[in-house]
């Protein structure tokens, strides 16, 4: 087995033997001085110029995150850059108050200069959805020109979510960017999250890598891995900054020329207490000439049938090592050194086994690694199918929806198996059973799925709306501005026996009639991107504050107040009840927190029990006198609804977020976020049937009609799966 084929180096000066656009509109001027989008920033006569920086985090709390920044800010501004980049987590939360902060360390010397692209911690628990983000530094993705070199901000961030995703729109986007860049000038691309080497952090990057393998990519700067790395690959140079969180850090990259190919010189600089600055070679990038990788670029790579648990591999190709190994799917949003596994050569043939026998049947990936004898590589996938067993799912049918479908899927109408959909790309659509189109309609982004009651869907979006639909035509009843993005998933509650529609919107929760009316709201309680519960007299929350709730159901009077999580600001927003689905039975109300689930005394807020375990994204379930919790690492208890006594658990080793588990026929059916549905008997825990059902996350709720699931995934495909 082979851990990391390709990983020894190529030296500043190594690089040598392997070297023989559309503009986005003005971003927004700001406090903070962010470059617009668009701008095209002038070379100084001496030739490019420009520093990086990336993972600032800046925390209101923290005095230490202001005072490393403000030294290399300091030190950028004494060199006078043409520019700046900074690549994402410039917050710690992605609160107002810190790009507050952050404004205050902006020298004037930089502001119109620093041109960014956002981390996930300006995105996970942004109760703005991004528009804090946009308000200050405009809309991403963008490009400008500089010194000759074509630089792209991408923003692969997802709001409420960890990992990256381009999606469909994105990877569209980027091609058409890069075509319209003049022949043999170089593209740097900077975003926050690396790709390649063992940087798994962009959910879809095989499709990133195919998109640039057709254009003259030579360089990406990312950050989030918070420490240095060179990697060259595919064609182009990426480098990884250390995080000026963890000290005053910076790079500084100059266009120059070596042995006649022009290339960035990018070194490390590190900043004193009195303000000096020492600099020391970190990378070289060049600009010009074959690119790292791409005289390994396989000429085919073929995959026989899987048999008897086997996948045959013959790649054609120059290299002095060829690794493979199914694509590391279940890593979600993180790293890893792999297994690969290598093939025997015989001359640019290169032949192997691997063996496939525990991945899930369906669509599945080979990720193929040749590497030259320089430190450089190329990498790509191939698809492969695994055949299924008797007991295993199937898939039937899919639709596409523009943007990703993060909120998941509603029953509309249980009789006809009519669904609705909906997408970040605020389409909504009604699918009948077989997946045809009923109706579709337009609305603003949506990421939390609609309620449906009667004739009425109620679609939360980020666009500060809640509106009703008439289920059977997609007709606009009403719209209720919130005045704040609604990220909750609605609840519809009967309330002396008329009907109300019961979301939170920012730091406010909202009782609305079904005419759209106004019944009560409740401001200032913290922001959730979860879902409410009521039991006909409350309703219960859990919010980003660190309590869970109790209001009345007709007044919205809080009527008691269980404090979940103590600390700061920062602390308090991360490990909160901010994405707590509620789920009431019995005598308790099941809320929870990163660290554990606890069941409150409905009456009075008190606490019962608690399970230890990160249970917060995906919903509880209850059933009958039992509750089924489902951890993020996927493990699954049944326990006592009124004891927390543990029943059974289950351990999927395999990442569970907000999709989770509908249940069907005494089976919990389990979305993971990795695209695989997975069979658990509820009876004892044992694990049944399985599908990867898509090679796209999915984070959104799953719903059943009769044998079929359906469900959305984070590239808007709509999947309808038959159930044994």
């Amino acid at each position: 087995m082979v851990d990391e084929p390709c990983r020894h180096g190529v030296g500043r000066r190594g690089f040598l033997g392997l070297a023989a656009g559309a503009v986005a509109a003005p971003g927004l001027a700001s406090v903070l001085g962010a470059a617009p989008a668009g701008a095209v920033t002038p070379a100084q006569s001496g030739g490019l110029r420009f520093a990086a920086v990336s993972d600032t985090h800046v925390n209101t709390t923290s005095p230490q995150s202001t005072t490393w920044l403000s030294l290399v800010y300091q030190s950028i501004a004494r060199r006078e850059p043409d520019l700046v980049l900074h690549c994402g987590d410039i917050t710690d939360t992605g609160l107002a108050d810190e790009y507050e902060q952050y404004g205050t360390v902006v020298p004037d010397a930089l502001r119109g200069k620093i041109h960014y692209s956002p981390g996930n911690h300006e995105t996970r628990w942004d109760p703005s959805a991004k528009e804090e983000f946009h308000g200050h530094f405009g809309p991403a993705p963008y490009s400008f020109d500089a010194g000759g070199v074509h630089f792209v901000g991408f923003d692969p961030t997802q709001v409420l979510q960890e990992p990256g995703h381009y999606g469909p729109a994105g990877l569209h986007w980027l091609d058409r960017d890069l075509r319209g860049v003049r022949p043999a000038t170089p593209v740097v691309l900077f975003q926050h999250f690396p790709f390649g080497n063992e940087f798994y952090y962009v959910d879809d990057q095989p499709a990133v890598l195919d998109v640039i393998a057709g254009h003259n990519l030579r360089g990406i700067v990312a950050g989030h891995v918070h420490r240095e790395d060179v990697t060259r690959f595919n064609g182009l140079t990426q480098v990884t900054l250390n995080a000026v969180l963890n000290g005053p850090t910076y790079y500084w990259a100059a266009k120059t020329t070596v042995a006649g190919v022009p290339v960035l010189d990018v070194r490390r600089v590190t900043v004193a207490a009195d303000g000096t600055d020492t600099d020391a070679p970190f990378a070289t990038i060049p600009l010009a000439g074959g690119g790292q990788g791409r005289e390994q670029r396989p000429r085919y790579v073929h995959l026989s049938p899987v048999a008897g648990g086997k996948l045959p591999v013959e790649v054609r190709a120059q290299g002095t090592q060829v690794g493979v190994q199914p694509y590391p799917q279940a890593v979600f949003g993180g790293s890893s050194a792999g297994a690969w596994q290598p093939l025997a050569a015989d001359k640019d043939r290169w032949t192997g086994t691997v063996d496939v026998s525990a991945l899930a049947p369906g669509r599945q990936r080979l990720q193929v690694r040749v590497c030259g004898g320089n430190g450089s590589w190329w990498e790509e996938v191939a698809l492969f199918t695994v055949p299924a067993k008797t007991g295993d799912p199937a898939s039937r049918w899919q639709q596409q929806l523009p943007g990703s479908v993060q909120g998941g899927v509603s029953l509309a109408d249980a009789h006809t198996g009519r669904v609705l959909a909906a997408s970040t790309a605020g389409e909504v659509t009604a699918l009948e059973r077989g997946g045809h189109r009923a109706w579709r309609t337009q609305l603003g982004p949506v990421y939390r799925r609609p309620a449906v009651a009667g004739d009425l869907a109620f679609v939360p979006s980020a666009d500060h709306r809640l509106y009703a639909l008439d289920v059977h035509t997609g007709r606009r009843v009403w719209t209720f501005d919130a005045q704040a993005p609604v990220l909750s998933a609605p609840i519809v509650t009967t309330v002396d026996g008329r009907r109300q529609v019961v979301f939170s919107a920012g730091e406010s929760l909202f009782a609305v009639g079904t005419d759209g009316r106004r019944r009560w709201s409740v401001p200032g309680r913290g922001f959730s991107s979860g879902q409410a519960a009521s039991d006909g007299d409350r309703v219960f929350t859990s919010a980003a504050d660190g309590y869970a709730r109790a209001h009345d159901v007709r007044t919205g009077a809080e009527l008691w107040a269980y404090r979940m999580v103590t600390g700061v600001e920062h602390r308090t927003a991360l490990y909160s009840g901010w994405d707590t689905v509620v789920a009431v039975g019995g005598d308790v109300v099941i809320v929870a927190t990163v660290s554990s689930a606890l069941a409150l005394d409905r009456s009075t807020g008190a606490l019962r029990w608690s399970v230890a375990g990160s249970a917060m994204y995906a919903p509880a379930l209850i059933i009958g006198t039992s509750v089924l919790l489902t951890t993020e690492w996927g493990v699954l208890t049944l326990a006592d609804l009124t004891t927390g006594k543990q029943l059974w658990q289950t351990n999927l080793a395999l990442r569970v977020f907000n999709a989770g588990v509908a249940i069907s026929d005494g089976t919990a059916w389990v979305l993971t976020v990795d695209g695989k549905v997975i069979g658990v008997r509820l009876s004892d825990g044992a694990r049944l049937g399985w599908l990867q059902q898509s090679l796209g996350y999915t984070f959104g709720r799953p719903v059943i009609d009769g044998k079929t699931l359906v469900v959305g995934d984070q590239n808007g495909v709509v999947h309808g799966i038959s159930l044994p």
